[in-house]
């Protein structure tokens, strides 16, 4: 450890005041993404801005959070039904895991499959890409759900992600 470092101050983090929700930037040093939460139908979930190209600002991730949350019952419907299509077999079924301590887990609808679903965290670009993961409320032991999108609302992929 130089002297120097010793003097060095921590540099004051950034933090960007909307309508949506207080985001911060920690450690300009060291990361380029804004962390807070948003109100997603009337849940908080977790939300990452990464900076523009170059510079210490989140303004179109910002902006593109703005929009997707405009529309935020049409992506959850949108999203939900995507990963109903993921999970589910021909028999509108979804084969779960369980937490692991049962022997044989009985499959589920899907209907039960989507109401003990809930997104966790967003992941928002300045590119337009999307990262949602939701929370699968143990029904794939420690897994979650992650589908990527683009703001046009184009599901790219959809996974068990952990």
């Amino acid at each position: 450890m130089s002297i120097w470092s010793i003097f060095r101050k921590k540099p004051e983090p950034l933090v960007i005041q909307d309508g949506l929700g207080v985001f911060t930037l920690e450690d300009p040093q060291k990361s380029r993404l804004y962390e807070g939460e948003i109100n997603w139908l009337g849940q908080e979930v977790s939300v990452s801005l990464y900076c523009d190209d170059g510079a210490l600002t989140a303004e179109t991730a910002l902006e593109n959070l703005r929009r997707l949350m405009a529309e935020a019952a049409d992506w959850d419907a949108k999203l939900r039904q995507r990963a109903v299509e993921e999970m589910s077999g021909e028999d509108g079924m979804v084969e779960i895991w369980g937490d692991g301590t049962e022997e044989e887990v009985p499959p589920i609808t899907a209907a039960e499959f989507l109401s003990r679903i809930s997104l966790g965290f967003l992941d928002v670009y300045p590119n337009g890409e999307l990262y949602f993961d939701y929370d699968l409320d143990g029904m794939f032991t420690d897994h979650g759900l992650g589908i990527c999108a683009d703001m046009p609302g184009k599901a790219l992929s959809v996974g068990l992600v952990g």
